[in-house]
């Protein structure tokens, strides 16, 4: 994450064509320009730079032993995105040590997308970010999300599913535009903790309902939960909520009253107070019966409070927080395999491997619930 930008370096004719690459790369949040590909050009290149031999290929210009002289050190970081190369010329690149030519007909900026993801996938995971913080969505659902607390604080009155709907559609548009490792960075800036905490369950929930393969009517049943699943927080006095450390034992006891106080007011509207008004109140409920406010066991927990409480921990941990440092994602999610089958729903853990998979930045899978 401290790494600086990586620059893309276009070089290549015609012009229109390289423009196009050149629209396409800020579009996705790349820093990227066009540069003449001369030595003093190519010389003043960062190190984490990586250059791009894009257009039409022409074998009296693009001569292997000629290109590799004039990237230098800079070979293992050079993409050529050319048109029309014949094979020869493409295993003739090959053996001079040029590893990343697109060899397909696709001469698209998401085809050179994929290559520069080969070269530096984290240079992808910053423009994904760039582009997404630009975006007034992110900011959007963080001035909702935290306004709702606000008000409920002051008048603790049921919220709107037509709330929850909005916000949905906010979050699926910033998750479908960056990979969800860094939906989750910009969701960890919010100034409001409880915003930010029901915001990445809400989240984590939508990818949830992915990977289990639900349908818009039972995805939105579980967002709905999800986005509300803590409105009980509102009642919680802020200096509980904004602790810097660990509360102590009477006031644990006062935190713990937000199931209820969130069962209560979700209550009070037909629109909430049957599914999203129990999720509200269950949430912190375990199979084996250790959990709270009401001690209940397995077969009394619902599938959607068994999904949204995995997505709750999964947040817990993985969110920052002043008085901790965000968890991995991979220790997250072992954290939830040793809970699996004493107080989560195993089969739904291993399901949700997928998940923390994304929030990994989708390079390798977690861990096997097997």
């Amino acid at each position: 994450m401290g790494r600086s930008r990586v620059g893309i370096q276009l070089m290549g004719e015609p012009q229109a064509e390289v423009d196009v690459y050149l629209a396409g790369l800020l579009s996705h949040g790349f820093e990227a320009r066009r540069m003449s590909p001369g030595e003093r050009e190519i010389a003043r290149a960062g190190k984490q730079d990586i250059l791009v031999f894009a257009g039409r290929y022409r074998p009296d210009h693009h001569v292997p032993a000629r290109l590799s002289d004039l990237v230098g050190p800079l070979k293992a970081r050079t993409i050529l995105f050319l048109s029309d190369m014949d094979p020869r010329s493409f295993v003739a690149f090959e053996q001079a040590g040029f590893s990343f030519i697109n060899v397909t007909t696709d001469l698209s900026a998401k085809s050179l997308v994929a290559l520069i993801a080969q070269v530096d996938p984290h240079a992808v995971y910053q423009a994904s970010k760039a582009a997404a913080l630009r975006s007034s969505v992110s900011n959007g659902i963080a001035d909702a999300v935290v306004d709702l607390f606000g008000r409920l604080r002051a008048n603790p009155v049921a919220p709107a599913l037509e709330e929850s709907a909005r916000q949905r559609r906010a979050m699926n548009e910033l998750i479908g535009k960056s990979p969800m490792s860094v939906w989750i960075d910009l969701i960890q800036n919010y100034h409001d903790g409880t915003a930010q905490h029901c915001a990445l369950v809400s989240g984590y929930t939508l990818a949830f309902a992915r990977a289990l393969g639900a349908g818009e009517r039972q995805t939105g049943r579980l967002f709905d939960a999800a986005f509300f699943h803590d409105v009980g927080k509102a009642m919680i006095p802020l200096e509980i909520l904004d602790k810097p450390g660990a509360l102590d034992a009477a006031e644990w006891e006062i935190m713990k009253r937000h199931v209820v106080h969130g069962y209560d007011i979700l209550s009070r509207d037909a629109d909430t107070n049957g599914e999203i008004a129990r999720v509200a109140r269950d949430h912190h409920e375990y199979l084996d019966g250790s959990g709270y406010p009401l001690g209940i066991r397995a077969g009394e927990i619902d599938d959607i409070t068994r999904i949204i409480t995995i997505c709750d921990i999964f947040a817990a941990l993985t969110e920052r927080r002043a008085y901790k440092p965000p968890k991995p994602a991979e220790e997250a999610y072992s954290i939830l395999l040793s809970m699996a089958g004493a107080k989560l729903d195993p089969d739904l853990v291993r399901v949700f491997e997928r998940v923390a998979a994304e929030c990994d930045g989708g390079r390798r899978p977690v861990l096997s619930a097997a």
